[in-house]
């Protein structure tokens, strides 16, 4: 989860630019194979060079190298050129690392370790043979610190090997933190541990902060010893968010120390209270910092829609049903102690269950109310994030409290208070509407209608994602704006197609072609006048390609095929009995799928099939999690044959490879069945994946 609507069309354009790289680099290139052969002879040559250097080697000495470094593969050239290239080396010692190399294989970035090891001063054939057991235990994330780390002025390389099994026991956040402060300038080795040991005592949020403080340009020890003895004292969401803040790369680090000291150390009320007293500046700083952080605030929301495990994938109700008190207690301690201490007496007296979902839900909404309003405004501006429960039902409750309490519920005062600078006025706005919420705060008066809308135009003509996203949600934004205010909104958009930029020119006129053609009856006369001048003067597009389904192509072959995936939940479940039932009753018929079941089709799967499905598709859909294979719904119709696989979500390796099919099979349509809420797991992690 965890990606905002902006970002995921960020992420799926990167995605399809990517995606066609690779097709384009995966296409034959002779001359390309040919230079990787060149390179490799090269390699080969200058290894021996160095190999050759070795004092007192025989002719018959030589041959031998010759031939074993011709076998060798380019990351063991690397390694044995360092090797050979140490003091004091003999052929023996020589010839036993080349026999390691034969067996072990080196990553690329443990190469590049060892070469930066055996370039540090006092390095000898001694280090470097003991250096290549130790080198080869770095993870990819490690092997980049340690470089790092050597780039200390003054490593030894006695205190290089003594750091690699210290890097070896941290987690993925805390090497990555390790290697920012690393590379800070100025660091000495004596600076650089005590560094190490403070990061050492920290929280995961907190070294992730320590990770960005510390890569703020211009960073200074001294500045980052003090901040990281004030990270250590975070509340873990404060850390998390400081670690977005530190990543605006405008911040010099004072200003980073001064907004730990003078913000994030605050308790939330007066966090609150200290947001007013900043600079519009300052404002823009902090919300880009919440906004970038929100989407641990909307794990944590969205999580609490009900029980559910520490990937967020909830307990179906047998399954909780079935845990121990002890289990549920555990699972009871995991929410915020506010609501532990109003629950505890009826959780250890009354039913488990009843009364863990009751705290949940109470937890919910705990966890929107201990949120500062600039945080809650960020948040709500990742709106798509959000479940619907979670947006309509809780943050849109504690929003309107909060601006009635601030602005007497007047929703221009609050955004010019709040967003002076209309950083995410628009994504507010269009999360409210695409929510179906906005008529909660948007005012009925024209007037102030049309100021909001020039907030809103401020914000949303920024950049192309923004024109996206707000043109995505302007049907529910034209149906709540008075009829003045729509003509005013079409006046701001034409505007943008005279700034000179042709990009943004061209998309807002088709956008505005749209909705001219397809919602005409949302534009008064004045509007559909001014966009119908606006083509007239630029053009228009052919839309009918762009919304027509292209069955006829699609059935060329004979066949139309759609592939569903649903999430392990109850929803899930659901889901999968609702449409199976449905395409069983118009005359479907059910069978395995050999071609998206990852693991290859046994002989007899077809009747295990029919055998759980006997026991209804409930049954079937726990099969179909447990034992991660896929079934087919199939129909002869006007000699077309219509295929409706279904597969349920198990792992990010094996959904990886269930779009890899979807992708070479020919299949037309690839559906989230259940709700949408997981694409970035589903969809947009393992393509991903696939193009790494």
């Amino acid at each position: 989860m965890r990606q905002h609507t902006c970002s995921t069309l960020r992420t799926i354009r990167r995605t399809a630019l990517t995606l066609l790289l690779a097709l384009l680099l995966a296409s034959p290139r002779p001359a390309a194979h040919a230079a990787t052969s060149l390179a490799n002879e090269a390699s080969a040559r200058q290894t021996m060079e160095i190999f050759q250097t070795i004092p007192g080697l025989t002719g018959q000495q030589l041959e031998q190298g010759r031939a074993v470094i011709g076998s060798m593969h380019y990351n063991a050239q690397r390694v044995f050129r360092k090797v050979c290239a140490q003091p004091g080396g003999t052929f023996a010692q020589a010839q036993q690392v080349a026999d390691r190399l034969q067996r072990d294989r080196f990553t690329f970035e443990q190469v590049q370790a060892f070469e930066s090891l055996t370039s540090l001063p006092g390095a000898d054939i001694t280090t470097g043979i003991a250096g290549l057991d130790t080198v080869r235990s770095l993870s990819f994330s490690a092997s980049r610190a340690f470089r790092s780390y050597t780039g200390i002025s003054g490593v030894t390389v006695t205190q290089a090997l003594a750091a690699i099994p210290l890097l070896n026991t941290l987690d993925e956040a805390h090497i990555k933190a390790a290697r920012a402060l690393f590379a800070v300038q100025g660091m000495q080795v004596d600076t650089a541990h005590k560094a190490l040991n403070s990061l050492n005592r920290m929280r995961i949020n907190q070294a992730r902060a320590v990770e960005t403080f510390a890569a703020v340009p211009g960073m200074d020890t001294n500045t980052l010893l003090s901040g990281m003895e004030i990270i250590q004292k975070l509340r873990s969401e404060d850390a998390w968010n400081a670690r977005w803040l530190f990543t605006d790369t405008s911040l010099t680090p004072r200003e980073a120390w001064d907004w730990l000291i003078g913000y994030f150390t605050l308790p939330s009320g007066s966090q609150e209270a200290r947001y007013d007293q900043l600079t519009s500046r300052q404002k823009t700083t902090l919300l880009k910092g919440l906004y970038g952080g929100g989407e641990e605030v909307v794990w944590k929301i969205n999580n609490l829609h009900a029980v559910t495990d520490h990937n967020g994938y909830e307990f179906p109700a047998a399954v909780l049903g079935g845990f121990s008190r002890q289990r549920l207690q555990e699972l009871f301690n995991r929410l915020a102690p506010s609501v532990q201490a109003r629950f505890r007496a009826q959780f250890a007296s009354g039913n488990g269950v009843a009364v863990l979902r009751q705290a949940t839900s109470a937890g919910r909404v705990q966890a929107a109310r201990d949120l500062t309003t600039a945080n809650a405004y960020a948040v709500m501006a990742l709106g798509s994030d959000l479940y619907d429960s979670s947006f309509r039902d809780i943050l849109v409750p504690v929003m309107q409290e909060r601006i009635n309490s601030r602005s007497n519920g007047d929703l221009l005062h609050f955004l010019r208070n709040i967003d002076p600078e209309n950083q995410l006025v628009s994504d507010f706005i269009v999360s409210c509407a695409q929510k179906g919420k906005l008529t909660v705060f948007f005012p009925t008066d024209g007037q102030k209608q049309k100021e909001i809308l020039n907030l809103v135009a401020a914000s949303a003509f920024s950049n192309e994602d923004s024109i996206l996203l707000f043109s995505a949600t302007l049907t529910h934004l034209l149906q709540v704006l008075a009829p003045d205010a729509r003509s005013h909104l079409i006046t701001l958009m034409a505007r943008q197609t005279e700034t000179g930029n042709p990009m943004f020119a061209k998309l807002i006129g088709v956008i505005l072609q749209y909705y001219l053609q397809t919602y005409p009856e949302l534009l008064g006369p004045p509007a559909r006048n001014l966009i119908s001048r606006l083509l007239v003067r630029h053009g228009a597009v052919n839309l009918e390609r762009y919304q027509v389904t292209p069955f006829a192509e699609w059935k060329q072959d004979g066949r139309i095929g759609s592939v569903s995936m649903y999430h392990p939940d109850d929803d899930g479940r659901q889901s999968f009995a609702s449409n199976g039932n449905l395409l069983l009753k118009n005359g479907y018929r059910l069978s395995a799928s050999r071609q998206y079941t990852p693991r290859g089709a046994t002989a007899g799967l077809d009747q295990e099939v029919q055998r759980y499905g006997a026991g209804g598709l409930g049954s079937l859909f726990s099969a179909m999690r447990q034992r991660h294979f896929a079934v087919a719904f199939t129909k002869q119709v006007n000699g077309i044959t219509i295929v409706h696989t279904q597969f349920v979500y198990t792992d990010k390796n094996n959904q990886a490879e269930m779009l890899r099919r979807f992708i070479k099979s020919g299949d037309e349509m690839l559906a989230q069945r259940g709700h949408s809420y997981w694409r970035s797991e589903q969809i947009i992690e393992p393509l991903g994946d696939l193009l790494k």
